[in-house]
């Protein structure tokens, strides 16, 4: 499994001509996903169907030929039971990238604040801007932004906060009680 972290601009992203997309039920509600061959590079919750994925995925990605694939309900599931292991392409400004690598590398199960994520990533005071980073992120669960929390009172979540307690919940009941730090 590799993870690639790339810029809008790297030629990579502009020599995709076609993506892959699909959609799934879970848990959590219904899913819309895209991904190459190889890599997820969106996922998607959502309250709309099935026929609106491409349009829903292409404001992110313009110019690119959507093909219908019914493997990608496989991948949704994947990455919603193991989602450390479903190799993602995530693509965004330099910061976002280092946010996203840092919320990837997390422990599973841990929630972390804006102010913690900042200092991992070397930029004490950039709490606002995690922020930014966090709510931009378009693969949900394999870069679990649900996972960032706000110091003494909730926070929202971009695909709704019922969904992000659900997450967060969901994780923590499959969480080893023998593991956990108490």
């Amino acid at each position: 499994m590799m993870d690639l972290w790339l810029a809008p601009h790297d030629e990579r992203v502009r020599s995709l001509k076609a993506l892959r997309h699909g959609w799934a039920d879970s848990p959590f509600g219904a899913c819309i996903a895209a991904a190459t061959d190889t890599h997820l590079v969106a996922l998607h919750f959502t309250e709309r169907t099935e026929g609106e994925a491409p349009g829903i995925l292409s404001a992110r990605w313009p110019g690119i030929r959507w093909l219908r694939d019914s493997g990608i309900a496989d991948m949704i599931g994947r990455c919603l039971e193991s989602p450390a292991e479903v190799p993602v392409m995530a693509v965004g400004t330099p910061f976002q990238l280092t946010v996203w690598e840092c919320l990837r590398g997390s422990r599973e199960t841990v929630t972390m604040t804006y102010g913690e994520v900042a200092r991992a990533v070397g930029r004490p005071k950039a709490a606002r801007a995690v922020g930014r980073a966090v709510g931009a992120n378009e693969i949900a669960v394999a870069i679990p932004c649900h996972r960032v929390v706000s110091l003494g009172h909730p926070t929202g979540y971009r695909w709704g906060w019922e969904r992000k307690k659900a997450l967060l919940a969901w994780e923590l009941s499959r969480r080893d009680p023998l593991t956990m730090p108490f």
